[in-house]
């Protein structure tokens, strides 16, 4: 009877989903059973040596290593302790007909395509040979083995396309023509590459992924995953018209241009929209970490960006998110330039030797909440920086520079209990909690209760209407949380006096 191979591949990531993703923690023990829910385990495995066991052992990547399943089985239901279970499908299938096996949806780039990965021979030969078949066939799954497979060309992918590496420090594709991009594609989608290092000549202008549209109306279904993207002339990843794609836990380091470059033009019907971002990182990339140029619909959540002129710049977009996302050792850590409704939860900006936020151009709808200013540098010029024309609201800034506020700038941040609407302060007037008010001296005094006076409360005292023989007011006792009194240097004063609380920080 025949056993049938399963493990290595893209579909073999199974159960807890993680930020829309199908995911296996790593070393996770995954056992195989016979339907989605209940039913019977499979216990008759063995390993790719042929060694039996009765469950399978997702590696520091977590991925499924090559596996056989029991006798005349082709598809199990994977469970690794989470809230359900994931299908997989054997690998080598038997062909119409007859009883030989024969790949059907993962291709070895090693064993069927004569790739070496020795770091000396030319494999863009046999990689492309193998994106060609797989394409050919309608679509299909590259496994990429440990090694360092050199291409002295660039790797020109097709739709439904995937390629599985054995890690990002492992399986490492190799760049060597610094005006070439490493892996570029024109009108494709439904394509992952996962568990992989990109890696480049340290110079020039080629980018790691470069995927465009001519005629198509987007980019759809792209997935990066677990990649490292390095030592590239010009960007780390290049997308353009960019839609319904992940990026996940993607590493961007030494890159010449842009790490993450998306671009979605504003003269096509669709652009680029609908695509996450997800614990990604841009590191020591030349002209800035995260750029998207009119995308929409757009989130980047848990991405950090190092020591770029620009951490993150928002060109022209709509409705794109960040959320806990840092810049550190930028010049400016994040730039909103035009757009609407860009939503900034989270943000933090260390080290900045320039304007922390800076939100020009027209833009409009900006909502920058819990935005943090840490430890600027000497040369800092301002934590937030907003133009003429904007649109923003601000909650719980806090910040360590002066801010640069101009257009319509709505605050809820100062800390004394007021909202700043629209460049006019607002404080809290009336009931048993007032901040702000007026009161008549009579006979030179007047107490005023309210609970928000505190021991080392700031009153400021203004006379409002002269009454009496006027005298200056100040403030002669407090109760705190109760009330202060308010005395005149004349006793006779009988003026209307205005009153403020001011805590300190």
């Amino acid at each position: 009877m025949a056993r049938y191979e399963f493990g290595a591949g893209l579909a073999d990531y199974v159960v807890t989903p993680s930020d829309g993703l199908w995911a296996v923690g790593a070393g996770a023990n995954v056992t195989v059973w016979d339907a989605a829910e209940g039913g019977t385990q499979y216990t008759d495995l063995q390993d790719a040596g042929g060694t039996p066991m009765t469950s399978v052992r997702a590696d520091e990547y977590g991925g499924l290593p090559r596996f056989f399943g029991p006798d005349e089985v082709t598809g199990m239901w994977a469970d690794a302790g989470g809230l359900a279970r994931a299908w997989i499908a054997a690998h080598n299938l038997p062909t119409s007909g007859g009883t030989d096996e024969s790949s059907t949806d993962w291709l070895n780039i090693r064993d069927d395509f004569g790739a070496v990965g020795d770091g000396v021979t030319d494999d863009a030969p046999a990689i492309q040979a193998a994106i060609d078949a797989a394409s050919e066939a309608g679509g299909g799954t590259l496994y990429i083995p440990a090694g360092r497979y050199i291409l002295q060309a660039a790797l020109t992918w097709a739709s439904n396309v995937n390629a599985l590496g054995a890690g990002d420090r492992v399986s490492i594709l190799q760049a060597m023509d610094q005006n070439l991009d490493l892996i570029t594609g024109t009108d494709i989608g439904n394509v992952t590459l996962q568990g992989l290092q990109l890696s480049g000549p340290g110079r020039g202008y080629g980018s790691a992924v470069r995927f465009t549209r001519f005629s198509a109306p987007s980019t759809p279904n792209i997935t990066l995953r677990d990649v490292l993207i390095q030592s590239m002339g010009g960007d780390g990843v290049f997308c353009h018209q960019l839609a319904s794609s992940v990026l996940h836990r993607v590493r961007v380091r030494s890159c010449g241009g842009i790490g993450f470059h998306l671009q979605a033009p504003q003269d096509t019907v669709l652009g680029g929209a609908s695509t996450s971002l997800v614990g990604c990182s841009a590191e020591g990339c030349v002209v800035a970490g995260f750029w998207l140029d009119g995308m929409s619909y757009t989130s980047l959540s848990a991405c950090a960006a190092q020591g770029s002129p620009t951490g993150y710049r928002l060109d022209t977009c709509t409705g794109v998110s960040l959320a806990g996302c840092g810049a550190e050792q930028c010049t400016t850590g994040l730039t909103v330039y035009g757009g609407k409704g860009a939503t900034v939860n989270g943000f933090v900006s260390e080290a900045s030797d320039g304007t922390s936020v800076w939100v020009t151009n027209a833009a409009a709808g900006v909502v920058l909440v819990g935005v943090t200013e840490v430890a600027p540098v000497a040369a800092a010029t301002a934590c937030l920086r907003t133009d003429a024309g904007t649109i923003a609201t601000v909650i719980g800034l806090t910040a360590v520079e002066a801010n640069s506020l101009s257009g319509t700038v709505t605050r809820m941040d100062p800390g004394d209990g007021s909202v700043v609407l629209a460049g006019r302060t607002v404080v809290p007037s009336g009931g048993t909690a007032a901040r702000m008010g007026t009161a008549v001296l009579v006979a030179g005094q007047v107490t005023v209760n309210t609970t928000a006076i505190a021991a080392n409360s700031n009153v400021l005292l203004t006379t409002q209407t002269p009454g009496g023989t006027v005298g200056a007011p100040y403030v002669h006792a407090r109760t705190p949380g109760t009330s202060f009194t308010i005395k005149s240097t004349s006793a006779s004063d009988t003026s209307t006096v205005g009153w403020r609380i001011l805590d300190p920080s």
